[in-house]
């Protein structure tokens, strides 16, 4: 949990709790007291089946959104002054505003069904994962996946609060945090529209006629079925995180519990891996907190500090540096990002500890994880023997 009392949660994010708590479910609870179960190979396929869905869906509504758009602009082209374009003013005035009038009326529409489908998939697919988000109280790790699963759906960033010590923004420039965070949030109120005007333009500049306005159908569900297929892909990782978070940790301390200066260096593993990330991804969040589940709270200063994670990772016994470069694999692939921040925190590990680092091989162990399969374990195991 955050350090201190946490924060009212910002209204889109309320609204998306609203939702998912109000939703109707569409695949099989996995256990009746299980809220994150360990999913199996039916459970991930039925989370396959729901994104195929929900996919159709955005791009059936990006093509409904699209004709509507069109058939406003062939009627416009048809009844206002001018077989083509350039209109005069007053003609050029009249059939922007019909045809904008028309492009936004179904962008609203087209959009907010988009969400709310998103929410009801998410829905589904947290239900599918053994997540119960139906009632009004959830225990704090349902209510922290509930909530990543809510921001996926709507496409808001992750929180950059400190959590358990670690600031994920410990190695970032400030300011580029700050715009980063403008742009993200400016990018999902006018994409979608955006692409519609310049499309519109472009093939407005090229030339006339129906044939150029019923183009813009196929591209616009082409654009929301991309757009869907990412946000529904992240809610499927989210889903996937806290099992896989429990499960991997369960497998790392099978040889029983690790001594002090080894239990530091796990947490700083994990620590490090976010704040070279430079985002708390819920299954980072995940990780951590099975982790402290494990080995008690963090209790040292700095857990934070890759620096000082690589230094004393070279006084650890050979099985120590083992367990601990496992662990530090695991996080930097369960976000289903590799990032070249995160690269250079496993080469340095591993070079410290005098071990070859097969990266392509950490690749496809990340590339597996994305596409809905599980960690290999075994894998896992081998590339830090």
């Amino acid at each position: 949990m955050p350090d201190g009392t946490a924060p009212k949660l910002p209204l889109l994010e309320r609204l998306g709790l609203a939702v998912l708590r109000r939703s109707p479910a569409h695949a099989p609870v996995a256990g009746e007291d299980d809220p994150i179960s360990v999913l199996n190979a039916d459970e991930r396929r039925e989370l396959r089946r729901i994104e195929r869905r929900a996919v159709r869906r955005a791009a059936t509504a990006g093509a409904l959104s699209g004709t509507a758009s069109a058939v406003a602009a062939i009627w416009a082209h048809r009844w206002i002054g001018a077989d083509g374009l350039p209109y005069s003013a007053p003609d050029g005035v009249k059939f922007w505003c019909v045809v904008g009038s028309a492009t936004l009326v179904a962008s609203v529409f087209e959009i907010g069904f988009i969400y709310w489908d998103a929410l009801r998939s998410v829905y589904a697919m947290a239900t599918a994962a053994g997540l119960r988000v139906s009632t009004e109280m959830l225990p704090d790790t349902r209510h922290h996946v509930a909530l990543a699963l809510a921001r996926a759906a709507l496409e808001l960033p992750n929180p950059p609060e400190r959590v358990f010590g670690v600031d994920p923004h410990r190695e970032a420039t400030r300011w580029l945090v700050v715009l980063a965070s403008v742009l993200y949030k400016a990018k999902i109120a006018v994409t979608t529209f955006a692409l519609k005007a310049l499309l519109r333009a472009l093939l407005g500049q090229a030339a006339g006629g129906a044939l150029l306005e019923l183009a813009t159908i196929p591209v616009t569900a082409v654009w929301n079925g991309v757009v869907c297929f990412l946000v529904v892909r992240e809610a499927r990782l989210r889903a996937m995180g806290p099992s896989a978070a429990v499960e991997l940790v369960a497998h790392a301390f099978v040889d029983g519990a690790p001594s002090a200066a080894v239990r530091a260096a796990l947490l700083r593993s994990v620590a490090s891996a976010i704040v070279r990330n430079r985002d708390l991804h819920p299954n980072l969040h995940a990780l951590f907190h099975a982790l402290i589940e494990r080995l008690g709270p963090v209790d040292f200063e700095e857990v934070d500090d890759a620096r000082r994670f690589v230094d004393e990772l070279s006084a650890l016994g050979h099985g120590e540096q083992t367990l601990v470069l496992r662990l530090l694999v695991i996080a930097a692939v369960i976000d289903g990002r590799l990032t070249r921040r995160e690269r250079r925190l496993l080469n340095e590990a591993f070079a410290v500890c005098g071990r070859p680092l097969a990266l392509e091989r950490v690749e496809r162990l990340r590339a597996a994880f994305y596409a809905g399969d599980g960690l290999d374990f075994e894998l896992v195991r081998n590339l830090a023997a």
